[in-house]
């Protein structure tokens, strides 16, 4: 009702006159604390720059604001502040950049030094989260390489958009950085909140929000080159960025492109080739109106690594071996490359209806290919090198077991694909007028998005902050295989060869498509499967955000609807009935309110509680048992629950700044999707797991501490408990029918969430020179990492005829820990200013001491031997963290 009570004014005419103060503020280098010319200031979608001395002044409506200050070679400084009153001031210290772009260990910050006010009778000014986190920071750069998880959560709980286009995958929630990878100049400019903490734009995520800026207008001056080299998944990088910021006849473009290559990466037969365009176009027709226009793509293409077993590491003598390539006619070649563009166009319109009032709109479409080649084969030995048959461990006569070690050890063919075998084979099965034995092929996953989005910013005054908004978003995405490289043979059956082996005579099972059976295909050609998913989406959310002179407060809701469906466009033999056309469609409502508050003691001293209660659909990549093949959904198909809350303090000071947060969060009714080859059972096999309930909770924190005016002393670290609290539901279904569906309870109660350190810690000490020169170090330590485990390991089955007290129990059953370790990362750049132009130089060394014993993630096999209950058979595969790299840039900004 007050919301409501709140839009009603809107019709009071006293209020249609907006009060106006001035803000006076000067811009200073934090070293030097000499003024600052030429800084450009935005606020309120102003932008202005300071005078030969530093300084600015503008006139504003009476509110609550985002000021954003750039200079060359100075971090980007954002900050909220409150018009009040007919004067205000601000003094803003910068500091110095280290790193020129997004990348580098922990130096891409937006640094968030103390607002002076020059009033003493005005509001503290109330916080603003973006990107300037010491934590966040550390997170997102020093612990980047071990897979770290802010808060143990998925990337799906953040929700991020690009010029108010959502950019999470609706399918499955999460978000691909690739789809904007090579931009970093065009897209550092963002709006960010940690946690549950609220934006202007969108109810958000449990675990964030953030909105890339990249329109035009949005985006500083400039003209630059840079060039980096570097020993990681490239070697090289060239960019170029052009931009005119708003110019003085209402039109603002920007323009930006990359190429990022490597012919050899650092894992090896892996290569890599990754361009990227951007161009940006704004116009501002009126003061009420502006419009612009983007368009961007980052089309790759990349040969990749594949984890493998501690045995094969141990064989090869690399913890890099990679079991993906090998050599063809001499020349390096893998088998799972990358093929991904997904183009993205975005239409913004920005609509002031009057001071208090503003309408944001976006409307955006992206139509692209993702595609990953793999090896398939029919009739034939199995062509991955590290197959566990082929390996010493399976071998059962020690002398044999002493000649597969000796072989591959001194034979690279013996641990790596033979291509000249394949095609050999292939060769024999031609002369026969047989098929392919071995063919190359890519699995597809195509999407198509359009989404609209809208929300109102309304300042009813200077306390009080209203924003609501509407989201429709549509996504279809296109399944499907293509036959990519015949391997020297002639052609290829479009049969099952799993479903031909184990139903003997039954011409109708076999067939992946019963309306076009026994196809004959050749290179080019979609098989296998074919089916399209459907999601659309539309939200309704609102927000009131209330600002006061000792505290802050907000409440939100929303409320959603998702709608899912299948549409198979192959009839397949094993549901004849069920895979043809459209399935059932679904329909799921949800919902979500959270409120915070922000206690302000001083300028200096904050303490803020966050809390929130709201309901996800489930994705619809993980709805459907064996979705290849069938229209079949999961049973009791529900909406999964979230309970989420954190409690902060946060420090703001000359020589101390920093956060430290206690959170907890619980989510219940999860579901997820395993799929993989049974070596066994020789089929591929789903496993849908449901009723899946987990906690994560914990404490993280991050100070910088300045020693000096030149020194700073920075420390962060994640201290979490991440666990299973079920025991869920394993609805286990098999690719060619071999075995009925089956329920499996599956025992992994009080488990850890695997995949990512829940201890990660870090301390590092910045040093800045007067005369634009930096070195940064940092001491990085990680622990309570987890394997991703098997579920059917976890199953009455798998200990059945054990006794109690069987060691064998413990064996099968206990969840593996990874070793902890550490690494030390720095960097080192100078900057120098020519005439108004910028040159500079940045080198980042990461794993300083080359420690190549550190892994990162695995996975158990998804699959057990039953019958003899020997964990070895099918041992773990690991990933290991790159030993010693680099990365070094020079950058000329004219």
């Amino acid at each position: 009702m007050k919301v409501l009570f709140y839009f009603l004014l809107l019709l009071v005419p006293s209020f249609l006159m907006a009060q106006e103060g001035t803000l006076s503020g000067s811009v200073k280098d934090k070293i030097t604390m000499e003024g600052i010319p030429d800084a450009v200031v935005k606020i309120n979608n102003q932008t202005l720059k300071t005078d030969a001395t530093g300084n600015f002044t503008v006139t504003l409506p009476y509110g609550n604001y985002t000021l954003t200050v750039e200079a060359d070679l100075f971090q980007m400084y954002t900050e909220s502040v409150t018009i009040n009153s007919e004067t205000a001031a601000v003094s803003i210290q910068m500091n110095r950049r280290s790193t020129d772009d997004n990348g580098g260990i922990s130096e891409i910050q937006l640094d968030d030094s103390e607002f002076n006010q020059g009033n003493a009778g005005q509001s503290v000014n109330s916080l603003l989260h973006s990107g300037s986190d010491v934590f966040e920071n550390f997170a997102s750069f020093s612990w980047g390489p071990l897979r770290f998880r802010s808060r143990g959560y998925e990337s799906s709980s953040e929700i991020t958009y690009l010029n108010g286009f959502p950019m999470n995958d609706l399918e499955t929630g999460y978000q691909s950085y690739s789809d904007y990878g090579g931009l970093n100049r065009v897209v550092r400019y963002r709006e960010s909140y940690e946690g549950l903490v609220p934006g202007p734009f969108s109810f958000g995520g449990i675990g964030g929000t953030s909105n890339i800026q990249a329109t035009a207008s949005q985006i500083r001056k400039q003209n630059q080159v840079n060039y980096g080299i570097a020993n990681r998944s490239y070697n090289n990088r060239l960019m170029y960025t052009y931009a005119t910021g708003m110019q003085t006849n209402g039109w603002a473009f920007a323009f930006s492109g990359s190429h990022r290559w490597a012919l050899d990466g650092y894992v090896p037969g892996t290569w890599y080739d990754a361009w990227a365009y951007f161009g940006s176009v704004e116009r501002k027709i009126n003061s009420k109106h502006m419009i612009g226009l983007t368009l961007f793509g980052s089309p790759y293409r990349r040969a990749m690594q594949a984890g493998s077993t501690q045995e094969a590491y141990d064989l090869a003598g690399n913890t890099y071996y990679n079991p993906n390539w090998g050599y063809q006619n001499g020349e390096v070649r893998n088998a799972r490359v990358r093929n991904v563009h997904q183009p993205y166009a975005i239409l913004n319109h920005t609509f002031k209806i009057n001071e208090k009032t503003k309408l944001y709109t976006s409307a955006g479409f992206s139509k692209g290919r993702f595609g990953t080649t793999r090896l398939n084969w029919y009739g034939a030995p199995d062509p991955r090198p590290d197959y566990y048959r082929y390996l010493p461990s399976y071998q059962t006569d020690p002398y044999i077991a002493g000649l597969t070690t000796d072989y591959w050890t001194n034979n690279v063919d013996a641990r790596q694909i033979n291509w000249d075998d394949l095609y050999q084979v292939n060769y024999l099965a031609s002369a026969e007028g047989k098929q392919s034995n071995y063919i190359v092929e890519e699995a597809r996953k195509d999407e198509t998005k359009e989404a609209l989005n809208s929300y109102l910013l309304y300042n009813l005054s200077d306390k009080i902050q209203i924003s609501s908004g509407v989201e429709a978003n549509f996504q279809t995405t296109h399944y499907f295989k293509v036959l990519t490289d015949l391997l020297g043979g002639d052609f290829w059956q479009d049969i099952d060869q799993f479903a031909e082996r184990d139903f003997p005579g039954d011409t109708t099972m076999l067939q992946n498509n019963l309306d076009d059976p026994n196809r004959i295909i050749h290179e080019g050609d979609e098989f296998g499967y074919n089916y399209k998913m459907h999601t659309n989406a539309a939200k309704l959310w609102g927000m009131g955000r209330f600002f006061y002179s000792k505290a802050d407060f907000y409440v939100a809701g929303f409320v959603s609807g998702t709608q899912m469906y299948r549409d198979g466009l192959y009839r397949n033999g094993r549901y004849p009935d069920n895979s043809l056309g459209k399935s059932e469609v679904k329909t799921i409502l949800d919902g979500g309110v959270k409120a915070g508050v922000t206690y302000k003691h001083s300028g200096k001293h904050y303490f803020t509680v966050n809390s929130c209660l709201l309901s996800n659909p489930p994705a619809t990549n993980n709805s459907f048992l064996s979705p290849n093949i069938s229209n079949r959904y999961v049973p009791n198909l529900q909406s999964s629950v979230v309970v989420s809350g954190d409690i902060s303090y946060i420090k703001k000071g000359e020589f101390i700044n920093g956060r430290v947060t206690a959170y907890q969060t619980y989510t219940f009714n999860e579901i997820d999707l395993l799929s993989f080859y049974h070596d066994e059972y020789q089929t591929y096999v789903y496993m849908n797991l449901t009723g899946i309930n987990r906690v994560y909770q914990g404490v993280e924190f991050g100070v910088d501490v300045k020693a000096s005016k030149t020194i700073s002393v920075q420390a962060a670290g994640n201290f979490g408990n991440y666990r299973y609290l079920s025991r869920p539901t394993a609805h286990i279904s098999f690719d060619n029918l071999s075995k009925p569906d089956t329920t499996e309870l599956i025992y992994c109660k009080y488990f850890y969430v695997p995949g990512t350190p829940q201890i990660a810690s870090s301390i590092g000490i910045k040093y800045n020179h007067p005369k634009y020169w930096f070195f940064n170090v940092n001491f990085n330590y990680f622990d309570k990492i987890y394997l991703d485990f098997n579920p059917e390991r976890r199953t009455q089955l798998a200990i059945a005829n054990l006794g109690p007290g069987d060691p064998l129990i413990d064996e099968i059953t206990r969840q593996e820990k990874l070793p902890s370790g550490y690494t030390i990362d720095a960097s080192l750049g100078k900057s120098w200013r020519v005439k108004g132009k910028t040159i500079a130089v940045n080198i980042m060394v990461s794993n300083i001491l080359d420690n190549r014993d550190l892994i990162t993630g695995g996975y158990e096999q998804s699959r057990f031997d039953f019958s003899t209950q020997n964990v070895a058979k099918f041992p773990p595969k690991y990933y290991y963290a790159y030993g010693r790299n680099f990365l070094a840039m020079v950058s000329f900004n004219f």
